[in-house]
């Protein structure tokens, strides 16, 4: 029996994203997540914008900080976890 069979087109990606991630080394990761935040910048946004957000960068703590900041200025879209949208 097909244990996926029942599952949406995005809990499928999201559960093979799963598994591949866990399978990378940590230097893996980092290099897809530079390329993902590179690939998803807004062309639209500006060099002042991205020289303010590197001048203010030292100051932040974390990487949910870091990308918290520069929001505005990307374009990805913030993954839904399904399992709890389900639930309601």
């Amino acid at each position: 029996m097909d244990e996926h069979k029942d599952k949406s087109r995005e809990q499928l990606i999201v559960e093979f994203a799963d598994y591949a991630v866990n399978k990378m080394d940590e230097e893996t990761l980092k290099r897809i997540a530079a390329i993902t935040l590179m690939a998803n910048v807004n062309p639209e946004s500006d060099w002042a914008t991205w020289h303010d957000y590197l001048t203010r960068a030292p100051s932040l703590q974390s990487a949910e900080e870091l990308l918290g900041m520069i929001q505005p200025s990307v374009i990805m879209k913030q993954q839904v976890d399904e399992s709890k949208s389900s639930e309601s």
